[in-house]
């Protein structure tokens, strides 16, 4: 599944994207000596927006929902919606498919449930410079480094003061080679936003994938005598 393999890539960043269609224009950068100190801010902010992912050249539009560090994601595909909700205050996440009323359950670090953006501003980063980006005032970091967990990034990230990532774009690296990877936002709302668009709805299934119970076939298994 195409959204599944944008997400893995993500979480390299975990990570970021936008190929197939011309980059939101921003203004010059503009020289100036008071750029901030101390590296990248953590990411943070109340907002929805919408953006768009491109990893390999291949492009995913979402939309996006953050609140108090929750996170929401709503894509469409091949006519199919799909939403991956991940709330680490429950150290939890789950992906909805509306047309059929399912969810299943994911472990935050699984790579199908979001990118981790936090992440990067465990990394070295230097300030480029002053943009404005969908009408927000960004700083422009070089952010490049390995992280404590294995993987890295190199490339450059467009943060506002609260940390909200507007742009990021560049090169991660999981040790199974490199992935080129543009996130953009636009159409950016600030606030808080409604508690239940992090809720598993009334009326869906919950599949709870546990151990196969049946027995294994005589000839799977490991300990069966050979001929």
């Amino acid at each position: 599944m195409r959204c599944s393999i944008l997400l893995a890539a993500m979480l390299l960043l975990s990570p970021a994207a936008l190929a197939q269609s011309a980059p939101a224009k921003s203004a010059p950068s503009k020289a100036v000596s008071d750029l901030p100190a101390g590296g990248l801010p953590k990411m943070g902010g109340d907002y929805q927006a919408a953006e768009a992912l491109t990893v390999n050249g291949v492009r995913q539009d979402l939309r996006v929902f953050h609140d108090q560090g929750r996170e929401r994601r709503d894509m469409r595909e091949g006519g199919l919606s799909t939403i991956l909700i991940v709330r680490p205050d429950r150290d939890t996440a789950f992906v909805l498919q509306p047309e059929s009323h399912m969810a299943a359950p994911l472990s935050p670090q699984d790579p199908e449930a979001a990118p981790d953006l936090t992440r990067l501003s465990q990394l070295d980063a230097e300030a480029l410079g002053r943009d404005t980006l969908g009408g927000e005032a960004v700083v422009r970091y070089r952010v490049i480094g390995t992280y404590d967990q294995g993987g890295g990034f190199e490339g450059q990230v467009w943060s506002t003061a609260d940390g909200i990532y507007m742009r990021v774009e560049g090169t991660a690296n999981d040790g199974n080679g490199p992935v080129t990877i543009r996130l953009d936002l636009a159409d950016l709302k600030r606030g808080r936003q409604d508690g239940a668009l992090f809720e598993l709805p009334k009326g869906y299934t919950m599949m709870n994938f546990g151990p196969i119970d049946a027995p294994i076939p005589e000839g799977l298994r490991g300990d069966t005598p050979k001929p």
